[in-house]
Formats: structure tokens, sequence, C-alpha cells
């Protein structure tokens, strides 16, 4: 592997485009000698499009503009993989905060026009990550350590062997038909998961305090569509949630076998489909007072009408509502107090605490409104500190489960 490679920048300039092994010795460097204010900025391709709309022509140019972009701001530019990209360059928070947008503006503009309407298929969140190598060193060097896994492993293993494949109507077909196959308490144990929110309060010991119980999408993939391209699925992708949704309340009296707090994350449709009533039929009222129906931001928000009759339903129940997916930029943009939330799950991720502070007014208004917050997808320690400034005290994510000793999986 060469250390360097010439690559265009806009308007035909040379630009030198250094590839992984450079970056894991600069971040090797920098470790050694840190020095504050750089940050590693990640852009990825991979992650953000699906494998038919990752052409060498669009990568290419995204490159150049990925070059161009970091050329301005005194950064170096590195290829991690056949498809991503990073920058390591030392700015201030608020310039970090414009190259990060002028990334995502620079790649959804060249994503459009090498295929109009695109934007459905575009997972935003995920093109651009940005680590502040002083605050968040192990995350970034985890990431560049998954880049070398990968690349050591496309070395040793042949091309060409899994080539992916669109979701189709059949591999929905069949999670049903292995469903019914296995029976509902193998199912249970082969491909259904929990993991815990903390209680974390200063002067107490953590508490696990709400069990969220799921259906391994990983778990599933290996057995029945290891070779399917998930992303850029579209309806077909959410047809296939609403059969997970409806194994999930037929199995749900087999996992939760408890009247402990516990959630399970619903399509707003699911709520009046058989499966529902008979999840609401075969659950004791004491036990269901309990249950907590996680619902995705978007999906309330597209689905309002709808929604405002599932959310009467299940309050006559006594049961409770949580808003899910509600990523740091959103924070605030959907009044949850109004819309019946008891619980308000907000995702960590790199570059969260400065969007999160930058919402503390809304974050304090959600629990002046008795809105429970919960930072979740948390990886780190920092997450709590952050979390905790500013009066959030519950959590849920990897790092959790290794505070509370580790995922469960139910019996």
């Amino acid at each position: 592997m060469s250390d360097t490679h010439a690559a265009t920048a806009p308007g035909g300039a040379q630009a030198k485009l250094k590839d992984l092994r450079a970056l894991v010795q600069d971040m090797g460097h920098w470790r050694h000698a840190p020095e504050g204010g750089v940050n590693l900025i990640i852009i990825s391709v991979t992650a953000s499009l699906p494998e038919t709309k990752r052409t060498p022509e669009l990568v290419a140019q995204i490159g150049e503009g990925v070059i161009g972009i970091a050329g301005r701001k005194n950064g170096t530019t590195y290829a991690v993989s056949s498809c991503d990209f990073a920058i390591m360059v030392k700015l201030s928070e608020a310039a970090l905060v414009g190259v990060v947008r002028d990334i995502k503006v620079d790649m959804l503009r060249t994503i459009e026009r090498n295929f109009p309407g695109s934007f459905g298929t575009i997972d935003q969140s995920r093109l651009v990550l940005s680590y502040d190598l002083v605050n968040n060193y192990r995350s970034a060097a985890d990431r560049i350590a998954k880049y070398a896994e990968i690349a050591q492993r496309a070395v040793a293993e042949p091309e060409g062997d899994k080539q992916l494949r669109p979701l189709t109507t059949a591999d929905i077909k069949n999670v049903m038909r292995a469903y019914e196959k296995f029976g509902t308490d193998k199912f249970v144990k082969a491909f259904v998961r929990s993991q815990d929110v903390m209680m974390n309060i200063a002067g107490k010991p953590p508490e696990a305090v709400m069990t969220e119980y799921f259906i391994s999408m990983d778990l599933l993939r290996k057995p029945l569509f290891v070779d399917v391209e998930m992303r850029g699925s579209g309806r077909l992708f959410n047809e296939f949630t609403l059969v997970l949704d409806q194994i999930l309340l037929q199995a749900f009296n087999h996992m939760h076998t408890t009247e402990a707090r516990c959630s399970i994350n619903l399509n707003v449709e699911s709520v009046f489909t058989e499966a529902f009533e008979g999840f609401i039929e075969a659950t004791p009222p004491t036990k269901l007072q309990q249950v907590v129906f996680e619902f995705r931001q978007s999906n309330i928000v597209e689905n309002f009408d709808e929604f405002q009759v599932a959310r009467g339903l299940i309050k006559s129940k006594g049961a409770h509502i949580a808003v899910d997916q509600i990523f740091p930029q959103t924070v605030g943009l959907v009044d949850l107090d109004y819309i019946g939330a008891s619980i308000a799950k907000i995702h960590w991720r790199n570059g969260a605490e400065e969007i999160l502070k930058e919402r503390e007014r809304a974050i304090k208004y959600l629990i002046d409104c008795n809105v429970l917050p919960v930072l979740i997808r948390v990886d780190n320690e920092r997450a709590l500190e952050i979390g905790a400034s500013m009066g959030i005290n519950m959590f849920q994510g990897f790092h959790i489960d290794k505070l509370l000793g580790g995922a469960k999986v139910p019996v």
C-alpha cells in the first residue's frame, strides 16, 4: 500500500490523498504529542448509500470535493477504504460545524447530480461524523481500527463472493416462516435481545430501570438474508419492520415474564393490527401499565393523525409512550409533551456534545414537562458527564451494558 496517491481537486489542481496506513501513523503521532483543537472527520459513502449507487465516478467526485474543502482549512485528507474518506484538521468548534456542513452539502449535491431523486435512499445521519481527538480519541481510534479490519479481510477473502442484492418480499415472508417453524420460545432465544436503560444519579449506585426488547437484525441476517443490502429498500424495508412488530407483539409475554418496566419499538401502523389487538387481550392490565411503546419521531410526524388515535388507545390501557430516534439537531423540533410522550430517547453520537449544549433550553423544557430524556447509543463515559450537566440521568447503549454487566439474552 503506497503512502499517497494523486487526486484531482476542484479546478484541476493535484492534491495528495493519503492512505489508511498514513492515517494510523498520524493518529499515533498525535497521541504521543496531543494538540488541542485537532479533529478527525469521517466521510462515509459506504454507510450512507446502498451499494448499487456507490459507483467509482460518484466516489471520485466526492473525494475531489472532500480534498477541496480540507485544503481550504489546511487539513490532511485520507482514503480509508474504497468508498470512504477522512480529514485530520485543526479547527475551532464553530469552524468545525461549518466544515461538516460544507461537506454534507457538497456530498448531497454530488449524489443528487449522479442519481436524481435519491434523497429517500440516503442515510444522512451517517454521511459525516466528527471526533474531537482531545475528548474522543478512543472512539476515533476504534473507528479507524474497524477500517483496518475490513482492509485485512478484503486481502484474505476473494473478491466478488459476497455480491449484495436488494431486499425482496420473499425475504420478508421467510422471516415469518422462520418464526412459525421455530415456535415462539426458540425464535425468542435465537433472535430477540434486550438492553437496559440505566438511571445514574450522583451518590447512588447505577440502577437498571427499564428493559427494551428488540429483534436483532444482525442475528436475523446470518441465517436468513446475509446477502441482502438493507439500505435503500424504501417501502419494502418498512413492510419488513411491520412483520418484526407482529412477531414482537405475539412473543411479548414469552420474553417478558415479570411486571417490571419494559419497552418495545413499534411502527404507528402496527397499533391497528390484529397482532396488537391480540397483545392487548393477552397482557394483564397490571403488566400493561408497565409497558412503554417506542415510536420513531419521524414515524409519528409522517402519520400524526393515525398516531393521535393510537395514543388514545395506548393511554386508555395505562401504557406509556416514548419517542425514539430523536437526533441531537431535532431536540425541540416536536413538542413531545403535546403528543403525550413520557420518555424522549435522544441519540448520543459524534458531535452530540456541542449540539446538545445548543439545545439545552429544549432539554430543560422536556424535564419541566415531566418528559424523561434518555441518552441512547451511549458508547463512552463522556455521555454521562454531559447528560448529568443538563439534568439527564437515564442512559442506554453498549457502554451502559458494560456498567450494568452486559446485554441480556431472554430465556
